[in-house]
């Protein structure tokens, strides 16, 4: 029969990796309060805590290793895979990516392209002709109201008042002269 007994150093180990999670603040609100709980009541957690604190504290103080000028370049070896020859050896030559060739647009491309463009000219030309009206034609020679114009222009320069003007042409002031 199996023993189903939890093991203590499991639960222990699984406090220290919580207790390591609390430290690095990667807990949520509700787990990180109830290890803040924790650590105010158990001064063995506590002690835990502080030491896992000055080790991290010690760490920081400690120069970082910097990786060799080798080390992108076996790093990829190992994880492109490098081709057999026929001997069965496989050759160490450094991995190189392979070239995607690119393709250019040919004559079909740039044809269509210029029709297209030569088609939304004309669109947008003969557009505008249906939408906007053709202007009126300025004939250069002068019409029949410009000639009366002329003709009572002495009369019109005394007159002060274009309104006092009108007035004076109803039929209701003066009555018709036809009669």
């Amino acid at each position: 029969m199996a023993d189903t007994k939890p093991n203590p150093d499991d639960a222990g180990a699984e406090a220290t990796e919580e207790l390591v999670a609390y430290l690095d603040g990667e807990l949520d609100s509700k787990a990180a309060e109830s290890v803040a709980t924790r650590l105010g009541l158990d001064a063995k957690l506590r002690s835990e805590a502080d030491a896992l604190q000055r080790a991290w504290d010690i760490l920081d103080v400690l120069p970082r290793p910097q990786p060799s000028a080798a080390f992108a370049t076996r790093t990829v070896s190992q994880v492109i895979p490098i081709p057999a020859t026929a001997s069965g050896t496989q050759h160490l030559a450094p991995p190189t990516m392979a070239a995607v060739p690119v393709q250019r647009p040919g004559a079909g491309f740039w044809l269509s392209a210029v029709a297209i463009f030569l088609l939304a000219g004309a669109a947008g030309y003969f557009g505008r002709q249906a939408i906007v009206p053709a202007p009126k034609p300025v004939s250069p020679e002068p019409t029949a109201d410009d000639f009366s114009l002329l003709k009572n222009l002495r009369l019109y320069r005394n007159v002060d008042d274009v309104d006092y003007l009108k007035k004076l042409d109803s039929p209701e002031l003066f009555g018709d002269e036809g009669e």
